[in-house]
């Protein structure tokens, strides 16, 4: 099996792919199995660990803590654990993780089993688990997407986001029966079961050296990549459209959820039943979205003009919710809301997969969790305390109108920039100095890599202008450092300075450099055609302490 994470998509691979293709392959299909139970149980221990706590302490304070100990582990480890599935294997990252949780809820059940569970204990084991999840989600969609053809891609990322979804509806469901029949106890068992099932599966997954031809090079260093991670999302303009619109959408979508269960209780007099029922069809439309109609509307319509459809229908669904009040209507609206935010979510993961290099993939996507996670949170605080104040109808009026007012920055950040783009290695376009003479992959000092340029004068301008844009393309691909100089007694005189950490990060980025800067290259080559060829140098540090 050959590991596909990254790559550039093809449209017309697309338009072959159907919505299920990706279940075809038994691995995914298990994996996604797997994980669906794995996202089951997790909203089933949401449900029961937040019953519990309104027995062990019936305090609003303490039972709003246990949404914090879910969440803050994201903030904290989200990053992290995209580093971690960067450099080592994510399948034992997987495998682990799963581990870790499987002792973790059993230890839990166990306690709250024979009655010693304690607000204090409960909030630190939520925490716990929420670390476990936290460094699961990064690495499990580049390996399912890892497991099909780039043409079935995006309805595998679908199909990831679907599971996602769906296991938090029946989660819910299924959690609030068993807690209700039995104790929560019960789920907390349930949930460490979930975990035996998705480390059989992973056991049966090739591994990384099977998956994907691997480099001569070491491992990267861990603090080196996290730096690596950060130039790439400060310089990367791909990076910049999927944190900005994901963000944005996050922040102002948290309106419809969060505010729902007082909706449906309060102002619309529904019982558990019906506020599961809202739930329910919110669900069901995300799944008949996912599996039915996006992958229709996929080969017709292009990223942008789905995500600014499903936005727009989105707002109308927020704002029809504070003021209609049949229920069976409400269903159907809910089941819209859920076509269209399905749709939303898949496009953003199929972006967050275009819109790196292989080879920071999971940092990116693990970004990417981190601002959608982190907008649900600070949503949710900001329309709940708008709620308390204004109340429903007007807070989700205004939720609708911020939520449209969103598709305005696709003007600055359109999608349709990621079009032109090619992550494809291109590892023979650098090359070597043919003679060394320096034992130079034992050396821990940074490498200067100098370029000098001869041009004509008249082309100062455009040849800035191209040389500017590789230098951030080369920022964002991992360059440490990057800067062009011209001589001020010669203005057709330039020096392009590029600085690698080490020597054997400069040979990483010799494998790792992609079409993406070859193609600019090739355009700043034409511009010398009637110059003299840059004269391309390379220099090793010298420590004062050696």
């Amino acid at each position: 099996m050959v590991e596909r994470e990254g790559g550039q998509l093809h449209e017309e691979e697309n338009i072959t792919a159907s919505s299920l293709s990706p279940f075809t392959s038994s691995l995914f299909r298990t994996l996604w199995i797997a994980a669906l139970f794995l996202y089951i149980g997790a909203s089933m221990y949401d449900v029961g660990a937040s019953w519990l706590m309104t027995s062990l302490a019936p305090n609003p304070l303490f039972v709003s803590l246990i949404t914090t100990a879910t969440t803050l582990p994201i903030f904290l480890f989200a990053l992290p654990s995209g580093t971690l599935s960067d450099i080592f294997d994510r399948r034992n990252i997987l495998i682990i993780t799963c581990a870790y949780m499987l002792i973790i809820s059993l230890i839990l059940g166990m306690l709250t089993l024979v009655g010693v569970t304690t607000p204090i204990v409960l909030l630190i084991f939520t925490f716990a688990i929420g670390a476990g999840m936290t460094m699961i989600r990064t690495p499990i969609i580049p390996i399912m997407s890892g497991l099909v053809s780039s043409s079935e891609l995006p309805a595998a990322l679908t199909l990831s986001a679907v599971a996602g979804n769906l296991g938090r509806i029946v989660g819910f469901a299924v959690g609030g029966f068993i807690v209700a029949i039995v104790a929560p106890w019960a789920v907390f068992f349930l949930n460490s079961a979930s975990f035996i099932g998705m480390i059989i599966v992973l056991s049966r997954l090739p591994k990384k050296s099977q998956m994907n031809q691997q480099s001569s090079l070491p491992p990267e260093n861990i603090i080196r990549a996290i730096r690596a991670q950060i130039r790439y999302i400060r310089y990367s303009q791909a990076a910049h459209v999927l944190i900005v619109r994901a963000g944005l959408f996050t922040l102002c979508s948290s309106a419809l959820l969060s505010l729902l269960p007082i909706l449906a209780k309060h102002d619309l007099g529904l019982d558990s039943t019906g506020f599961g029922l809202l739930l329910g069809s919110f669900g069901t439309g995300s799944v008949i979205g996912g599996i039915i109609i996006l992958p229709k509307l996929r080969s017709k319509v292009s990223v942008e003009s789905l995500i600014t459809a499903s936005i727009g229908l989105l707002a109308i669904v927020i704002f029809a919710m504070g003021y209609l009040r049949d229920f069976a209507i409400l269903c159907v609206i809910m089941g819209i809301g859920g076509v269209a935010y399905i749709t939303i979510i898949s496009k953003f993961y199929t972006i967050g997969i275009k819109s790196a290099p292989k080879w920071i993939g999971a940092r990116v996507l693990a970004v990417y969790l981190l601002i959608l996670n982190g907008g649900l949170a600070v949503g949710s605080v900001i329309w709940g305390s708008m709620a308390n104040t204004l109340g429903i109808q007007i807070t989700l009026s205004v939720a609708s109108l911020a939520l449209g007012a969103t598709i305005l920055s696709k003007k600055r950040y359109n999608t349709a920039l990621l079009d032109d783009l090619d992550f494809t290695p291109s590892g023979d376009h650098w090359s070597l100095p043919p003679d060394l003479s320096i034992d130079l992959p034992q050396s821990d000092n940074q490498v200067l890599i100098t370029i000098d340029y001869k041009i004509d004068p008249k082309l100062s301008n455009e040849f800035e202008k191209s040389v500017l844009e590789l230098g951030r393309i080369l920022k964002s691909e991992g360059m440490a450092y990057w800067e062009l100089f011209q001589d001020t007694a010669d203005i057709g005189h330039y020096i392009e300075i590029r600085i690698a950490d080490t020597w054997t990060d400069h040979m990483r980025q010799h494998e790792r450099v992609t079409k993406n800067v070859q193609i600019i290259e090739d355009k700043i080559r034409l511009l010398l055609k009637d110059d003299p060829k840059p004269i391309v140098s390379h220099y090793i540090g010298k420590s004062a302490s050696k």
